[in-house]
């Protein structure tokens, strides 16, 4: 009887063992980076977004730089279609006359049309591997 079960033990642990699937090959995470220009000037400082299209990918995106944007790997990005979304928040010029503690005194207000952010019609093609992807936004 005790080899009867210990037969059955290792018959069954054979079986859910032999069946089991072996785990699913995570996508492959991609590098993207490029310029941004809005009428002929560097973004200085603001967002970019990749948006998945087609119900595919992860959403992510990264600051901008003096002009420029690197998405690192590890913010997940697979190959796919991506809307793209540019925002820069631009100082007024004003100042806010009332400002809590650690706040900014400083007004900011979005320098990039909303075709280019709220409304985006801007797409990316994004590849395996490494992607240059730059935006030279017009007016």
């Amino acid at each position: 009887m005790r080899w009867a079960s210990l037969l059955l033990t290792v018959v069954l642990s054979a079986l859910v063992l032999g069946c089991s699937r072996p785990p699913a090959a995570l996508p492959e995470r991609v590098h993207v980076q490029g310029e941004i220009t809005y009428d002929g000037q560097k973004v200085e400082n603001g967002i970019i977004s990749f948006l998945p299209l087609e119900g595919t990918g992860v959403s992510g995106g990264g600051p901008i730089k003096n002009g420029s944007y690197y998405i690192d790997p590890d913010v997940r990005l697979t190959p796919g279609t991506y809307r793209v979304e540019i925002r820069w928040a631009k100082p007024t010029g004003e100042l806010k006359s009332e400002v809590g503690y650690g706040q900014s005194p400083i007004i900011y207000a979005e320098a990039i049309p909303e075709k280019y952010n709220k409304a985006s019609t801007l797409k990316a093609e994004v590849q395996a591997g490494d992607n240059v992807i730059d935006f030279h936004l017009d007016k």
